[in-house]
This record gives C-alpha cells, sequence and structure tokens, in this order.
C-alpha cells in the first residue's frame, strides 16, 4: 500500500504543470532589466537585439520585406542617428513594481514600470513613462518595450496569446 501512495503522489506531481512564474523567473528578468538598464545608460542600442525575441524579429523581418541580419542593420543605424543628439538623463527599470502573470495558453510574463527622462533637440526634456514586457518563449526571457501602439500590435501579431491583455498606457510629459 505504501508503494501504491508513493506511485499515485509521483504521478501527480509530475502530472501537474509548473508554476508560471517562479523566483528564478524574477531572478532571470531582474538580471535582463539590468543588463538592458546599463546599455541604454552607456548608449550600447546593440542590446535592443539580444532582448527581443527572434520570432518577433523574424515576424518583424517578414513584414520588412528583408532578411533579419539586413533588419538589424538598417535598425541600428537608424536607432544610432535618432539617438545621437539625444541627451539620457536618466533610464530605471522599477524590477521592484514588477508584475507577473499568465496567458491564456499559458505563457509566463511580468510587466516592469520604464522610466526614462531625455533631453530631445527641439523638444526639451522629457520624462516618459512606459512599460517594459518580460516574455517567456522557449525557455528564454526577452524584454519588449511597449512604448507605442505599432510596438504593442506587433508583439500581438507574433503572440496572439496577449490579445485582451492591458498594458498601463504610456504618459510623456514636459520636465522643466
Amino acid at each position: 500500500m505504501p508503494r501504491l501512495l508513493l506511485a499515485t503522489a509521483l504521478c501527480l506531481a509530475t502530472s501537474l504543470p509548473a508554476l508560471a512564474f517562479d523566483a528564478s523567473d524574477r531572478n532571470a528578468i531582474t538580471q535582463e532589466a539590468a543588463g538592458f538598464v546599463r546599455a541604454v545608460q552607456d548608449k550600447n542600442y546593440d542590446v535592443f537585439f539580444d532582448t527581443v525575441p527572434p520570432k518577433m524579429m523574424r515576424a518583424l523581418a517578414s513584414q520588412s520585406g528583408v532578411g533579419v541580419d539586413a533588419l538589424e542593420g538598417q535598425m541600428e543605424t537608424q536607432i544610432k542617428k535618432a539617438m545621437a543628439p539625444v541627451v539620457i538623463d536618466s533610464f530605471s527599470m522599477d524590477v521592484a513594481a514588477m508584475q507577473s502573470g499568465q496567458t491564456k495558453a499559458g505563457r509566463a510574463y511580468a510587466t516592469i514600470p520604464t522610466t526614462s527622462v531625455l533631453e530631445l533637440p527641439a523638444r526639451g526634456k522629457l520624462r516618459r513613462d512606459d512599460t517594459t514586457l518580460a516574455l517567456q518563449d522557449n525557455a528564454e526571457w526577452y524584454l519588449i518595450r511597449l512604448d507605442s501602439p505599432t510596438q504593442l500590435r506587433l508583439l500581438r501579431k507574433t503572440y496572439p496569446d496577449f490579445q485582451g491583455i492591458t498594458f498601463p498606457k504610456a504618459t510623456e510629459v514636459v520636465v522643466q
């Protein structure tokens, strides 16, 4: 009888789904976010290509009619050109305020409040509060800034399980 109970317990334990979000997930996201923040502060924008899920980059490349490598090259050139005159006063991701969730398909994710204070030519000093989405794909964690409706549409097209999930709206204010 004890063997039967042990066997039943083992079967139940192995058939239960893994926790959607645990301490190791939180730690992985915290490390990704810290690296992302350092890279942005150092104006190392190559980090964008390391943190965006490959599936999303392939979808964007397909939509653009070019290969992933060509797209990354074009994007890198555009980002460097657009960001050259920008002064980054501060950039932070509040991982302490991170909220986790799970899509209907069972995909684990977390939202991280993100704040940028930038000085832009002809616009002045701006504070932007938006959200960075951490999503898990093939056991890897990736970061996606949800700073525009276009970015959100691409996310939902690439990962349809995010349909119906609402994210905080980005805000932007002039800072004196």
